[in-house]
């Protein structure tokens, strides 16, 4: 069953935060708990959890004559015992199990404390803490770390402990999405990847219950090169998968003085079990952390979980040796090199090292203005900066600057998705232009050339970036009494090599659905979709309860026609080229969403919409106003950090 992580929230917090950050802090937390509860299913234990005491730490001794009747029972309470503890927090009575002081030879115990109440509907206690720890105070750079306290029969983590550190909570540049990584990164440490606890991983593969495991022989080993990997089946299935190699391990990072807890950042860019993370945007949850975690025996890994992992993709077994990553390709870069892009092509990126990178050189994201998708005006350049602009290597200038631009260096260019790895480009002034992937081409208008990313754009048709603080609550304007469906229709205008399909239609469903949350200012946890049965291209929107979102939501539910959508919108979509919503008037039979979808661009099509649109006009007399691109918010601002993350194990 999925794994159910229960956050336990220490006393004091509010000491050091504000109860906007407090706010932040816990929906952050809940969002990650249920990011795990998708990914992860346990053998789930009958009855509420429980926390084992130390008999170390309570008895001062036991009875050691085999003669006696309770012969190997404590027999003496040490006096200083106040409790259990797991990284310096107390954990609550209520949490624990009961103990028993013996005497030498009697049947009743001279003292007993009974079990607590333990915590129901939980597979793993999470201690949340936050405190200016002396490890906070010597440690600049650490946000959070985090340590398990307690294993199960099997060796499972069952407890766990996550601090943070209040004086990096306190600073702007730590928004919402970077307190999602964290906390997620910290939580993988506390679920299992721990160097302390490779050697309890165990090996259930031979049994279908899952009753009868095994310990592994070895987790680890070194290779040839002096690099420590994880050698467990899955992991190295995986791994060679993501090379295109044959199986070979995974590496770990060689740069920690212990046997390390983070993956090699030369080889596994991207993950989220990095010493040092890249920004929340440019980090996942990659199929090789997965497959460490399907190889540990305690878990199932939702095999349906996709992943956006890319860097080293098909790249060889040899990639990111440090012998090998001193040459310019696809990957790696040379100290000298232009800015560029970083290889997801979110971001342009400035060529640099680390302390992790042994030596090599990578695009990294520039810490202010590189990113592409970022909105904002930039009309005295051939760039555009949108939600829908990626990085492209160029070096196109107009024929009137005088070659203004002669090196090839990473731009900002708007793209639109005709399918996986098919898409067109338009700089500013330009037309759409094919870009087939892995070409240089020639935009008309301009010197130069573009040169067109292969394997690295439209990938199951990818969503632009979310970025800022998530909102302590909906703004009251929007809070009325009670809540209804939504009766929109959508006009679509497919791009002509669109090839129509269900999951294209899904893929529709959930951009207007964001569309709309944007544009009336609603969390779009707020609104759900369905399909009508029997209708083709008929749909129902209608609001959801409160308690369908991870951050707190409003008292009361929303009622959607009053959510100021009576003017048409309509917005250029990277997958669907022109799409319009319009507010219908509601009938007798209640609200619904019609989507009409004109596959084609034809003008014959086109003069149809408008006759359609026309018609619908007069009869409901509604009048047309201008509209805006809801998907702009000038507003919107990220910063990117590099999150140095610590993990200490108990």
């Amino acid at each position: 069953m999925p794994l159910r992580v229960t956050p336990w929230y220490l006393p004091g917090e509010s000491a050091f935060l504000t109860q906007t950050q407090i706010t932040q802090l816990q929906t952050a937390i809940k969002e990650v708990t249920e990011t795990i509860s998708k990914v992860l299913s346990v053998r789930r234990p009958t009855g509420p959890l429980r926390l084992n005491r130390d008999m170390n730490r309570y008895c001062r001794s036991v009875w050691g004559d085999p003669s006696l009747a309770n012969y190997k029972r404590c027999g003496f309470r040490d006096s200083s015992y106040h409790g259990e503890t797991c990284l310096d927090v107390l954990i609550p009575e209520s949490h624990l199990y009961g103990y028993e002081i013996w005497p030498m030879n009697g049947t009743e115990p001279s003292h007993k404390t009974q079990d607590g109440d333990g915590v129901p509907d939980t597979d793993f206690l999470l201690y949340v803490r936050v405190a200016q720890t002396e490890k906070c105070a010597s440690k600049s750079l650490v946000i959070a770390y985090a340590s398990y306290c307690q294993l199960d029969h099997l060796g499972r983590p069952v407890a766990g402990v996550i601090v943070f550190c209040p004086k990096r909570l306190r600073e702007e540049v730590y928004q919402y999405h970077h307190i999602v990584q964290v906390s997620l990164h910290e939580m993988l440490h506390a679920l299992g990847f721990s160097n302390s606890l490779f050697k309890r991983w165990i090996d259930c593969g031979f049994s279908e219950s899952g009753d009868v495991c095994s310990s592994r022989s070895r987790v680890t080993n070194t290779d040839e090169n002096g690099q420590l990997r994880i050698y467990t089946p899955a992991v190295m299935q995986r791994m060679g998968e993501h090379l295109g190699a044959e199986s070979t391990g995974a590496p770990l990072e060689n740069q920690e003085k212990a046997s390390s807890s983070h993956w090699e950042s030369r080889v596994m860019q991207g993950s989220i079990l990095l010493a040092s993370l890249n920004p929340p945007h440019l980090t996942f949850l990659d199929p090789i952390t997965l497959a460490a975690f399907q190889d540990m025996g305690w878990y199932k890994v939702n095999s349906s979980v996709k992943h956006q992992f890319l860097w080293g993709r098909r790249a060889g077994v040899s990639f990111g040796l440090p012998l090998t990553c001193h040459k310019e390709s696809d990957f790696f870069c040379t100290k000298e090199s232009a800015i560029g892009c970083h290889h997801l092509h979110l971001d342009k990126g400035n060529c640099s090292t680390d302390t992790f990178l042994d030596g090599c050189y990578i695009y990294k994201p520039l810490l202010h203005g590189g990113e592409c998708w970022l909105e904002k005006d930039n009309k005295e350049s051939e760039e555009i900066y949108h939600q829908q602009s990626r990085c492209f290597y160029s070096n196109l200038t107009k024929p009137t600057e005088a070659l203004k631009h002669t090196k090839v260096r990473g731009r900002c260019y708007l793209h639109r998705c005709l399918g996986p790895n098919t898409y067109q480009v338009k700089v500013q002034g330009s037309q759409w232009t094919d870009c087939p992937a892995g070409d240089w081409i020639h935009v008309p208008g301009f010197d130069g050339v573009v040169l067109c990313p292969d394997g690295r754009l439209c990938l199951e048709f990818d969503q632009p970036p979310l970025q800022g603080s998530v909102p302590s609550k909906v703004p009251a304007s929007i809070i009325p009494s009670a809540a209804t469906s939504l009766e929109i229709r959508v006009l679509v205008t497919t791009l002509p090599a669109l090839t129509w399909t269900a999951e294209k239609k899904v893929l529709l469903m959930d951009e207007v659905l964001r569309v709309i949350a944007h544009h009336a200012g609603v969390q779009r946890c707020l609104l759900s979709m369905f399909a009508v049965p029997g209708q083709d291209f008929s749909f129902i929107v209608k609001t959801e309860e409160p308690s369908a979102c991870p951050s707190p939501a409003p008292a009361t539910p929303l009622n959607l026609p009053e959510m100021n959508l009576t003017s048409p919108v309509t917005y250029e979509s990277p997958q669907f080229s022109t799409v319009t919503i319009r507010l219908l008037t509601p009938d007798s039979h209640g609200y619904e969403l019609n989507l009409s979808a004109l596959v084609g661009g034809s003008s014959c099509a086109l003069f149809c919409v408008l006759l359609v649109l026309a018609i619908i006009w007069y009869k409901d007399r509604v009048r047309i106003e201008p509209v805006r691109n809801i998907h702009e918010d000038r507003n919107l601002q990220a910063e990117h950090v590099a999150a140095s993350i610590c993990t200490q194990d108990v």
